[in-house]
């Protein structure tokens, strides 16, 4: 993983060969144990970058894509509009649209480069520039909390219970927003669960703040982006959590770290800025 090598792997069974090259690491806080770092490659000449994040140990984690999973790693895997156009027609089968198949073939190839179980990691996916990525670190002793977030929402921001939806399975837009929160904090299954509703919650005040508008009705105010995830990892050493709402100090953390990781985003990705 850090030697300075390049390997050329197969990737989606074609003749087209993808180039992993020397990562760039992400610092993280040293009391999560856990490495991060983005992988960047190419397809047919358009970019591919992904996000990962290694555990010394197995665990716990919630994903609005897969549900819980006990994992070694979790994913943010980036791709050019033209990939995602590409794929979501040439690998579309009866049963799955092509982006999910993709998103698969992705996370062979990075179990395989980590030398894990595929089934041990969690994937998420989006077409934002990985080069936009917002980290964002609150601490409130003994609490740690890391927002890792990417964001886009110049293409599919949406404002739910407002607008049509207009797909059964959809594939991958252009906007999405992305969030992976790691903590040191040993979470249930319950709060991780409760989560969800803080960095929603969070989320849906940094579009507010930053007035996005809704691509399918521009003169409402977006709540979101129709393809939005969260991955939550519960931590191994810190106190154990059964409650991560916003009366919580730990809530709290989620909630400030989110806000702060979608803004800054949504600046570095869209160009959106708060309004004085």
């Amino acid at each position: 993983m850090r030697q300075s090598i390049i390997l050329i792997i197969l990737l989606l069974n074609t003749i087209c060969l993808i180039q992993f090259v020397y990562p760039k690491d992400i610092p993280l806080p040293e009391k999560l144990q856990a490495k991060a770092f983005i992988i960047y490659s190419q397809r047919d000449g358009w970019w591919e970058k992904t996000l990962v994040i290694r555990f010394n140990q197995e665990r716990r984690c919630l994903s609005t894509y897969e549900s819980f999973k006990n994992v070694f790693a979790v994913i943010n895997h980036s791709a050019h509009p033209n990939i995602w156009k590409k794929v979501c027609k040439v690998l579309k089968t009866k049963d799955k649209v092509g982006g999910k198949v993709y998103m698969e073939k992705i996370k062979e190839k990075i179990a395989n480069f980590l030398n894990i179980s595929k089934e041990k990691i969690a994937i998420l996916a989006t077409a934002a520039d990985m080069d936009n990525l917002a980290v964002i670190t609150k601490i409130y002793k003994p609490f740690i909390v890391t927002a890792l977030v990417t964001a886009g929402a110049k293409t599919n921001a949406l404002r739910t219970g407002v607008d049509k939806g207009k797909y059964i399975e959809g594939e991958k837009l252009h906007g999405t927003v992305n969030v992976i929160l790691l903590t040191n904090a040993k979470l249930t299954d319950e709060a991780m669960v409760r989560a969800i509703i803080t960095i929603t919650e969070a989320k849906t005040a940094a579009f507010e703040d930053l007035k996005v508008p809704s691509t399918y009705t521009p003169s409402v105010q977006a709540t979101g982006t129709g393809t939005d995830n969260v991955i939550i990892v519960s931590g191994i050493t810190g106190p154990k959590v059964t409650y991560t709402g916003g009366h919580s100090k730990i809530g709290e953390l989620i909630g400030k770290a989110v806000y702060e990781g979608v803004i800054k985003a949504l600046m570095k990705q869209n160009g959106f800025k708060l309004q004085k």
